[in-house]
């Protein structure tokens, strides 16, 4: 049984015995209180985070580029010189004529061309968001055991984060929050902590439209695995043939039978509960379903499953149907960006390309959010387990360090930055030889931020999620409001 619930029924009875003992007078003012509260239609006080990881690591120093004449210089020299497709085929530099126009901070920076809106639906790009003040950046941010610096870099390699430029370590450092092995993420860890509230404990607080994910997995907390497409029901039982009939029937015998095998009755109601919640969520998800949104989607496999993370956090939220979740963690996931190759093509492999799925699925989620009126209470991250090198390969860019993050949300303190903008120049005072770049900012710092506005504010608890948080000077950053 909820809280809310039984608060609501104890309230009732309270006033039930005040009326009868005469307090009439001084209760009845309130009465149409109750029908407001009886009336809520939405879970009072949800959260979400929805991470959207970036799979390949993605190229962000083409996201975000310093757009004043000195600095764009260094940055386009750099970058193996601007790109050009008869001159020069392995530059990586975007040309500083396409970037006017998105301009931002005053026009110190650009976004990349790709972040425009979408025209049509008229939906914001990723630009937008931040000129709104609904989306932020985190600048340099990595893997880090603790602050260092590139002369501690080269001098004690104890101090770098194991496997540094391997792609699934660096993944898995990412999603567990932390540079020892874990089999749990942080994103697991945090949902263990917050989730006491959520009515339907059936349904895990983890929620992936992405695949299975280690960031996901808490010591009590399991991801539920959806498609974009909803759920998948058994095979053979489902439509209204006679034969499904007869497999429900005989299933459900099955279910309801006793075994005297600990193992065997275990499994039975396991399966059982999953087999309700599979009905559950199938109503909700169903055409005219509580979790229906008519936002328009690009039809494409990022936006296709942040759609579903909007119908799901609709019907969760909804006070009329059976999950009533007040905290949930999506985890949603596109693939590609190991750009090794044909970093600057114009079709659809090259990281144009990719910028502009990834800005138009962010745009298309921020809409269905305000369809809904969750925009203050969900707050969207982007992960990548690295960005790429400044310097060409001849062909594309290869596995760096330090990256950059975006992070939306209606309680975001967004249309600034976060984090120190690195000097790019190759070998720097913070890079190494092609440009890859020492963090500033960790990953565990970030982390923390979102995990204190979720509701863990504990600084044991994040000490414990994060184990190499206490090495740093702060454990927020500071771009959520509460």
């Amino acid at each position: 049984m909820s809280g809310e619930s039984t608060s609501r029924r104890n309230f009732l009875r309270q006033l039930s015995c005040a009326l009868c003992a005469g307090g009439a007078s001084t209760l009845l003012p309130q009465l149409n209180l109750i029908s407001s509260a009886l009336a809520q239609s939405t879970v009072p006080g949800y959260k979400a985070l929805v991470c959207v990881y970036l799979s390949g690591g993605n190229d962000a120093w083409n996201l975000l580029v310093p757009y004043d004449q000195p600095r764009y210089d260094v940055y386009a020299e750099s970058r193996s010189g601007v790109y050009n497709a008869s001159s020069n085929p392995g530059g990586l530099a975007i040309p500083r004529t396409s970037l006017a126009g998105t301009q931002i901070a005053g026009g110190s920076y650009a976004l990349h061309p790709s972040t425009v809106d979408r025209t049509g639906p008229n939906q914001p790009g990723i630009r937008s968001l931040y000129n709104q003040g609904k989306l932020t950046l985190v600048n340099n941010i990595g893997t880090l055991i603790q602050p260092i610096t590139k002369a501690e870099y080269n001098a004690n390699s104890a101090l770098r984060p194991p496997q540094l430029y391997s792609h699934s370590d660096q993944e898995n450092q990412w999603h567990i929050g932390r540079t020892t092995p874990s089999a749990r993420g942080w994103g697991g860890l945090v949902a263990d902590r917050v989730r006491t509230n959520n009515l339907n404990q059936e349904l895990s607080p983890c929620i992936s439209i992405g695949g299975g994910n280690r960031f996901e997995v808490g010591a009590q907390t399991f991801p539920y695995q959806m498609s974009s497409s909803g759920l998948s029901g058994l095979s053979g039982m489902t439509g209204t043939s006679s034969e499904g009939a007869a497999r429900r029937g005989a299933l459900q015998q099955l279910l309801d039978a006793s075994y005297p095998s600990p193992y065997q009755d275990e499994y039975r109601r396991v399966f059982g509960r999953s087999r309700e919640l599979y009905d559950l969520l199938n109503s909700g998800l169903a055409t005219g379903g509580v979790g229906n949104v008519t936002t328009d989607f690009p039809n494409e496999s990022l936006s296709n499953q942040l759609k579903m993370v909007a119908r799901m956090i609709k019907l969760s939220r909804d006070t009329s149907f059976g999950v009533q979740h007040s905290r949930q963690v999506y985890y949603v996931r596109l693939g590609g960006f190991d750009m090794h190759d044909n970093l600057m093509s114009t079709g659809t492999s090259g990281h144009a390309a990719y910028i502009t799925r990834v800005s138009q699925a962010l745009g298309a989620f921020w809409s269905a959010l305000g369809e809904i009126g969750a925009q203050n209470e969900v707050t969207t991250f982007t992960m990548s387990e690295f960005a790429r090198t400044l310097s060409t390969n001849g062909n594309g860019s290869d596995h760096a360090w330090g990256s950059i993050n975006m992070i939306m949300g209606g309680r975001v303190q967004g249309g600034q930055m976060y984090g120190s903008f690195p000097d790019q120049t190759l070998n720097g005072p913070v890079s190494l030889s092609r440009g890859q770049f020492i963090p500033s900012t960790s990953v565990d710092q970030m982390a923390a931020t979102l995990a204190n506005w979720m509701g863990v504010t504990s600084t044991t608890d994040l000490n414990t999620i994060f184990p190499n948080l206490p090495n740093f000077s702060s454990n927020n950053l500071g771009f959520m409001l509460s």
